[in-house]
Formats: C-alpha cells, sequence, structure tokens
C-alpha cells in the first residue's frame, strides 16, 4: 500500500527531518531560510535577554522612514 502525503504535508516533513542532499536547490533553500530568519528577526521577538538593538528589519524600518 502506498502512503499518499499532500504536497504541504511532504514539503514540511522533508523540512523538519532535513531529508534533502547538499548541493540540491532544496538544501539551498532550507539554508537561505535559516540564514534569513537568523538575520532579519528582530530579538524582542525572541525575548532574548542578551540581545540589544532593533535588529536587522528594525533598522531598514527606520531608514525607510
Amino acid at each position: 500500500m502506498q502512503r499518499l502525503l499532500t504536497l504541504p504535508a511532504r514539503a514540511v516533513w522533508h523540512a523538519l527531518f532535513w531529508t534533502f542532499d547538499r548541493a540540491t536547490w532544496q538544501y539551498d533553500l532550507m539554508v537561505l531560510a535559516i540564514l534569513a530568519f537568523v538575520w532579519l528577526t528582530p530579538p524582542e521577538w525572541i525575548g532574548d535577554p542578551t540581545a540589544t538593538g532593533p535588529g536587522l528589519i528594525g533598522i531598514l524600518r527606520d531608514l525607510f522612514r
């Protein structure tokens, strides 16, 4: 019996269990998503007591006001 997963369920499964090989576009996309989260998330959203400043989003928001 073949298991049928919908496309969103399959994407979540692969993302959570990191089943991508290196040097594939899926692997590169996951790495970019992780780096974007680390660089773009303001510290107060995470509740980091040791981090200060508005983060990259806050800096860009203030720059374009």
